[in-house]
């Protein structure tokens, strides 16, 4: 599993309009037949993550999304120009939009001093992310989202009754590109397997990690690390 970051200007590619819409789409169930043009297409394989940063609107710039790509690269038109002429695209799942209009989440300023090996204002869609930024990236999205119960008019997810709506997701994160607070999940949780032995070494890559069938955890915005640890159990 590889992180992405796709970058979108809305002077002059999705509107705004376009990408409200969207944000009533997702409160009311996934959306799953999105696409965008991949730069670093030679790679990417279905079940890859991608972040949406918006770019090129100043103090506004900053992370408007996120979710899985659900196939490989493949080649279509050029969106750009029209002229015969084509790009790789990917189709992808949307799990979150963030309206970035006057919304301090996220903001590119936050990003660039703590990730200042990403450029957050410009650069081409479809970039790997490099390595050693993934797992703290994921991680600041997760402890900052987790703990909402609920989306507001600048913030949207698929609703869950049972479970906190985005626990899923960042457990298939965690699962795929955070290895480090993986194994602190593994190693502060009873192993949930039919036929464990206490005691029992399993190799970690055959451990996934889920959300509490009965969650008790509530997560604040004053959560410790710890917390977040108990949210989760590991699976295999």
């Amino acid at each position: 599993m590889k992180l992405y970051i796709l970058r979108w200007n809305p002077t002059f590619s999705m509107t705004y309009e376009y990408f409200e819409s969207m944000m009533s789409f997702l409160k009311n169930g996934a959306i799953d037949d999105f696409n965008w043009s991949i730069y670093d297409f030679e790679d990417l394989e279905a079940g890859d993550m991608f972040v949406l940063a918006q770019v090129g609107m100043g103090d506004e710039d900053g992370i408007a999304g996120f979710g899985i790509f659900n196939t490989e690269c493949y080649t279509a038109e050029n969106w750009k120009r029209k002229d015969g002429t084509s790009l790789f695209y990917s189709d992808m799942s949307v799990h979150c939009l963030i309206e970035r209009r006057k919304n301090p989440l996220f903001c590119a300023k936050e990003l660039e001093e703590k990730f200042p090996n990403v450029n957050w204002h410009k650069g081409p869609a479809g970039v790997l992310i490099p390595n050693e930024t993934v797992e703290p990236l994921i991680l600041h999205l997760m402890k900052n989202l987790l703990p909402l119960k609920s989306s507001d008019k600048k913030i949207a997810f698929t609703k869950d009754k049972n479970s906190n709506p985005l626990g899923k997701f960042f457990a298939q994160y965690i699962s795929g590109l955070c290895p480090t607070f993986k194994q602190k999940i593994i190693d502060s949780n009873k192993l949930e397997y039919e036929n464990y032995k206490e005691g029992e070494k399993v190799d970690s890559s055959l451990i996934e990690i889920s959300v509490k069938k009965f969650n008790k955890v509530e997560l604040t915005k004053d959560s410790s690390e710890e917390d977040f640890v108990k949210f989760f159990v590991p699976v295999a």
